[in-house]
């Protein structure tokens, strides 16, 4: 493969660049460059690092440390983790007939996560995001080891000790992700970078989904996994350590308009709450902002465990997962790419819009799910026994999951999409990716508990629909007030938290 010769993009903010080669001082990397802008504003730009020509054609592939390839590893990353992750929770029950561990253990997981996402920041800052992410996969290997354990010793102890590792190593991930996702790609370029990286964390998924349904595919009662399952999706999350080492030191990456990417210098954890309270103070209209995070992980149980787990035989359940996973996938791209669509109009109508798309799909849906909802009492086999995937009422109960993958794909691409919207600094975007988890845990852990209760189906329904549509209302208001056409560049005086600017090696 040989290095193309193109010019870097120009910026139009830039007035009279002058880069600075010195390649032979940074081991091939062209060194820094600081001017003014028209505004007076200081910003480094670099030469952007060049591509490579596939096999002497004209293919060119992005340099390794490019935007775009360092949103690809952490998408991979993220699949291999989150995503066999999330192909386990889909099962229901943790892929157990007695969905009553795995809810404890989620109660566990999600507390944890709440709690540490917070000031997890300080931590990712401090580690870095390679070293972050690797530890990430193994916390979250430790659940898939309990439930294998737990197949053959009932060790529930175990299981809530693997639900509380995989809590901590999730508000760390997650933590490092959002604010990478969030802060590699130039303002224009958020949403299709999004949508790229939740596109090909549902794309693990449903092919991670895969392997449930291949194991279990002769199981046609209630069932749990077998160990193929849990072994499987062990392997893979650890894998997904592996690939996590492949992550470049993001104060060496290089935007295709020449702008380095900035983080923040290492906070400590009284500096991280301190953060925290200021981005509220600077930034109030961020607490609308709350209601839809806490929103965001709600429908977990009732899909995976009231839904899935009540009406679907074992081999149903792994299969409607895979579809489930494939709505999510479709919806994440979609939602994604619409956002960044200019046929739409400037970026503060695509908001509305993409507020509208999402309002209607999702009440669409519920309306949909009302019917399976009045059906379905705890304790109670589902009228006509459990569904096997080869029963005529198999498609319509698998459509309707598939539609909730929808939802869901949609729901988190845009508010990864809305929360870039509103900051083009580093640290404020961990903040509010912080703020994300934090608030979705919370709920999460209430209503892993709420089912623990053995709350009514009908009242695990209600609530996850009041509190999606009633949450979009805050959304709305938070988009009227404070989405504009552009947030403007990054400076070092954009929020005066925590100093930002780009770090040497």
């Amino acid at each position: 493969m040989n290095s193309t010769d193109e010019p870097p993009t120009s910026n139009p903010d830039i007035k009279d660049p002058i880069i600075i080669d010195d390649t032979e001082k940074t081991g091939g990397d062209t060194a820094p460059a600081t001017f003014t802008t028209t505004n007076g504003e200081e910003i480094v730009y670099t030469t952007p690092p060049k591509g490579y020509r596939l096999f002497g054609s004209n293919i060119i592939l992005p340099a390794y440390r490019s935007p775009i390839v360092q949103c690809i590893i952490i998408a991979c990353v993220h699949l291999l983790v989150v995503g066999m992750f999330n192909v386990l929770s889909a099962l229901g029950g943790g892929g157990q007939v007695d969905p009553t561990t795995s809810n404890n253990a989620n109660t566990i997981l999600y507390s944890l996560f709440a709690f540490f996402a917070l000031t997890a920041g300080s931590v990712v800052n401090f580690l870095g995001p390679k070293v972050t992410l690797a530890m990430g996969g193994v916390g979250y290997s430790l659940l898939s080891a309990s439930f294998w354990s737990y197949n053959h010793n009932s060790n529930a102890g175990f299981v809530y000790f693997g639900g509380a590792m995989c809590g901590i190593a999730a508000a760390f991930l997650w933590t490092a992700e959002g604010a990478l996702i969030m802060s590699l790609p130039m303002e224009k370029d958020k949403g299709k970078y999004i949508s790229i990286f939740y596109g090909l964390s549902f794309f693990g998924t449903v092919i991670g989904a895969i392997i449930p349904t291949v194991e279990n595919w002769g199981v046609t009662t209630a069932g749990s996994a077998n160990d193929g399952t849990y072994i499987a999706l062990f392997i893979l999350m650890l894998l997904g350590s592996v690939v996590a080492c492949f992550i470049s030191n993001p104060s060496r990456v290089v935007r295709n308009d020449g702008s380095r990417v900035f983080i923040p210098r290492n906070t400590t954890f009284v500096q991280e709450l301190k953060n925290v309270v200021l981005a509220v103070k600077r930034e109030p209209w961020i607490i609308l902002f709350f209601p839809y995070s806490f929103a965001g992980l709600w429908y977990i149980p009732y899909q995976s465990n009231d839904y899935n787990g009540y009406y679907f035989d074992l081999r149903t359940r792994a299969f409607g997962s895979l579809w489930f996973d494939f709505g999510q996938f479709v919806m994440a791209v979609v939602m994604g790419m619409m956002l960044d669509w200019k046929a739409i109009g400037n970026r503060r109508r695509r908001a509305f819009v993409g507020w509208a798309v999402l309002f209607v799909l999702l009440n669409a849906v519920f309306i949909g799910g009302v019917f399976p909802a009045r059906r379905s009492h705890r304790g109670i086999t589902p009228p006509g026994g459990l569904i096997d995937v080869n029963d005529s009422r198999a498609a319509g109960y698998i459509i309707l999951f598939v539609f909730y993958g929808c939802v869901d794909g949609a729901w988190q691409t845009f508010a990864w999409w809305i929360a870039g919207c509103l900051s083009n600094d580093p640290l404020v975007l961990s903040i509010y990716s912080a703020f994300y988890k934090v608030f979705g845990a919370m709920g999460a852990a209430i209503v892993f508990n709420l089912d623990v209760r053995e709350i009514s189906y009908q009242a695990m329904f209600g609530s996850y629909w009041g509190l999606l549509a009633g949450s979009m209302l805050f959304i709305l208001v938070l988009i009227h007030r404070r989405v504009e056409d552009s947030t403007g560049v990054v400076a070092e005086g954009e929020v005066p938290l925590e100093k930002v600017m780009p770090v040497d090696e």
